[in-house]
């Protein structure tokens, strides 16, 4: 599977959304992390000062055991809704309000109340408060326990209220419902810690940024100098070929030229253009297996020696895949002799089975073959290759393919046809330029 070619703009759009990314997800992340530690130690703290206060409520009324009308119920009433209304508001009235204070005897029975009958929810809160009954009778110290109902905290109290000698003459027992003011207060002060903590991560991340970009550009620098390196390398091992096999290395340029701008025609990517030109210029580096005898024979092959010229094939596959930035050439390295109908070589490959890279370049060598002077022949005309390229249709090339050229095989002639000098190069080394360049050179794995 071919790796996809991106442009070095486009990676840097890439970076910038990817740091992005990273930012926001790390923002809430911890943003997330924040809201949960903080909102469970929030809700503790307002809580705990809600148990603090009611107990110091619950302590404050044991007077009243101490009073000579204790326990008469109508007396202990009285005196608890004297100091309801002069003590308790103080005490953690920020927090929230009691809905429920109750003063029970030693058998836990009810001597006087003060309930809020208004508030949501009061009639459940003293059902659960009765479910602690049991409990309340065993005890011998404060305790607590927290309700939630819709949302809003209750903290149910009872403090053991004692004589003189220490022995339990009652209880003081309290529901106390916490604010919402006081909740979204509390929620506040969470919001501001997770927006700081978010609003860290953001500036770290802006802050990483730039050192990531120069990295990033130290790296695309490195990967020019290693792709001008690698394009180096091609062109000298293509034209060592192709002066082993003639007097010019030219046939590598003209074929590339032809096979670049059918690719260009069907309108193929820049990945594939890509493997197209490296497999181009190397589509006969296999022959530098050949003896010479076999390669440079000025009469025709005989059998014996046609078998073993076809071998050029198997030596050049062997050759492109020892190498990991050549390894995309293979398809026309391995395929370019393979004939649309099934009866070329090394596979027998037919129609779509064939890559669609040495389709085309089957078509682009042929067309420089025939328009091109050789020492046993003068080059064919335009008119005279078109004829023989379309017998070839179907058997030979694909049909599609071949359509692609006919399109700008009359421009290609007359630009290129037996061209050797410096244009010729220059306009391919335009091309490579263009596929190859920085900006086509990173290949995300």
């Amino acid at each position: 599977m071919k790796r996809k070619t991106i442009t070095l703009a486009t990676f840097h759009r890439h970076l910038v959304l990817r740091v992005a990314m990273v930012g926001i997800v790390v923002a809430l992340f911890f943003g997330g992390l924040t809201w949960y530690q903080q909102r469970a130690e929030v809700i503790d703290h307002i809580l705990e000062r809600v148990v603090s206060g009611t107990r110091l409520f619950n302590h404050r009324i044991g007077y009243l055991t101490h009073q000579p009308s204790w326990p008469e119920p109508e007396a202990v009433q009285t005196e608890l809704d004297r100091h309801l209304s002069e003590s308790a508001r103080g005490v953690v009235e920020r927090e929230g309000r009691f809905i429920y204070v109750a003063i029970l005897d030693r058998e836990a029975g009810l001597l006087a109340s003060q309930v809020d009958e208004t508030y949501p929810h009061v009639d459940a809160l003293r059902a659960r408060r009765d479910e602690l009954k049991a409990t309340l009778q065993a005890a011998r110290s404060d305790f607590y326990r927290i309700y939630r109902l819709d949302g809003i905290p209750y903290v149910l109290t009872a403090t053991p209220l004692l004589g003189m000698n220490r022995e339990v003459l009652g209880y003081a027992e309290t529901i106390f419902a916490v604010s919402e003011e006081a909740l979204q207060a509390g929620y506040r002060n969470i919001r501001r810690t997770v927006f700081s903590v978010m609003g860290i991560v953001f500036l770290t991340t802006l802050l990483i940024y730039p050192s990531i970009l120069t990295l990033t550009r130290r790296l695309s620098k490195l990967t020019i100098n290693l792709l001008d390196a690698n394009m180096e390398t091609l062109k000298v091992l293509g034209s060592a070929i192709a002066k082993r096999d003639s007097d010019t290395d030219a046939h590598n340029y003209r074929v590339t030229l032809y096979a670049v701008r059918i690719a260009e025609s069907l309108a193929l990517d820049n990945a594939t253009i890509q493997s197209l030109i490296k497999g181009a210029f190397l589509h006969d580096v296999g022959k530098i297996g050949v003896r010479d005898a076999i390669l440079l024979k000025p009469g025709r092959l005989d059998d014996r020696e046609y078998t073993i010229m076809k071998q050029h094939v198997s030596h050049g596959l062997d050759i492109v895949n020892r190498s990991r930035w050549l390894k995309d050439a293979v398809d026309v390295v391995g395929y370019h002799h393979e004939k649309y109908a099934g009866e070329g070589y090394n596979e027998g490959l037919q129609g779509e089975e064939i890559p669609i890279t040495a389709r085309i370049f089957a078509v682009a060598d042929v067309f420089d073959a025939l328009t091109s002077k050789r020492p046993y022949k003068d080059p064919f005309s335009y008119e005279e290759t078109m004829d023989i390229l379309e017998e070839g249709r179907r058997s030979h090339f694909d049909p599609r393919v071949l359509d692609a050229f006919a399109s700008i095989a009359q421009d290609l002639y007359a630009a290129f046809a037996g061209r050797e000098d410096q244009v010729l190069k220059d306009t391919l080394e335009t091309v490579i330029q263009r596929y190859f360049s920085a900006d086509a050179a990173i290949q995300p794995t």
